[in-house]
């Protein structure tokens, strides 16, 4: 009788073999580090100043993070990476939100380091990789909220925090394809808002609404302190930068053509004049001093290293979190 046992079990055997292959096949893949995830995360910690940064040292080390990405903690925040975005820090408030959504699974991945609102640096914002936009801005007096799709596109087309609107004080919400949300607006009550496809912006109070006549929402909207240009706006650019390059191209083939003329004639009577666009008419270079140091002062604010101050980080420790400002 034991003459069928072999068979038998060489035969469970197999069995048990492709059933685990299959399972192996079927079951989900867990994510995967990028491969140039940690030479990315540790350049960019060094950039921002290492452990003496608001970072603070390492906690661990790289992991996979969403889909197709890869995150480091440090004892006061993280650095996300995806290929697309590049790696990018997070803190505190903002950090808590924007896990607490979901994380890269939710809204995407972080776009820009997390950054000073232009509100004279009382509130600080992250941008995400969310096809239709989204943002989380922190605030002190409100806290860190998500602003996404069309709310999102109004909020920035009306100047953001420094807008009617002013800053979030709930999460854009989404049902039956009605997006809602409040702000705080720059007055005593807060401001509603609200869009869905069929009737556009509705607001309270009303009159905002009227400024968002037209408005299209199929285009994210720029983030905190940035605008988008409308097609008039790009177009009168594009006009403006032809114009300013016209004016040194026509005044150096005058320059030629006076040469030439020079050269044709002889006359040493012509000699005595000025060269050609040696006048005031030629353009001159941009003259250094406090113009200039403001336009340098900008540019640091606007695209700067955009970690928190010491006394941000002070409030982190304060208020018994890593990672930055609590609300």
């Amino acid at each position: 009788m034991t003459h069928w046992k072999k068979p038998l079990r060489g035969a469970t055997l197999a069995f048990a073999l492709i059933m685990a292959c299959g399972n192996g096949f079927l079951a989900p893949m867990a994510s995967a580090q990028p491969a140039d995830a940690q030479n990315a995360i540790d350049s960019h910690y060094q950039d921002k100043g290492g452990a003496s940064s608001p970072l603070g040292a390492k906690t661990g080390g790289v992991y996979a993070f969403g889909a197709d990405g890869a995150a480091q903690d440090y004892q006061g925040g993280k650095i996300i990476y995806s290929a697309d975005t590049g790696a990018k820090v997070m803190y505190g408030a903002i950090l808590d939100k924007y896990l607490a959504l979901g994380g890269a699974n939710a809204v995407g991945y972080p776009t820009n380091d997390e950054s000073d609102a232009p509100v004279a640096g009382t509130a600080r914002f992250s941008e995400f990789s969310a096809p239709e936009g989204a943002t989380i801005e922190w605030s002190p007096q409100n806290g860190a909220w998500l602003v996404q799709g069309p709310i999102r596109t109004a909020w920035s087309h009306l100047r953001a925090t420094d807008g009617v609107l002013g800053a979030p004080m709930s999460d854009t919400s989404v049902a039956n394809g009605v997006y809602s949300q409040t702000f705080r607006g720059q007055g005593a009550d807060p401001v509603q808002i609200s869009w869905n496809q069929a009737g556009g912006f509705t607001t309270i109070p009303a009159e905002i609404a009227t400024q968002l006549s037209g408005l299209d929402v199929s285009v994210p909207g720029a983030p905190p302190g940035q605008a988008v240009a409308t097609g008039s706006e790009a177009a009168s650019s594009s006009s403006s930068g032809w114009k300013w390059w016209a004016l040194p191209l026509g005044l150096v083939i005058a320059a030629i053509a006076g040469g030439l003329a020079a050269m044709v004639t002889k006359s040493p009577a012509r000699s005595k004049h000025s060269t050609p666009g040696s006048g005031t008419g030629m353009p001159q270079a941009p003259r250094s001093g406090t113009n200039m140091a403001a336009g340098a002062g900008g540019m640091a604010h606007t695209a700067g290293a955009h970690m928190a101050t010491a006394g941000e980080r002070a409030r982190s420790f304060t208020f018994g979190g890593p990672g930055g400002q609590r609300a």
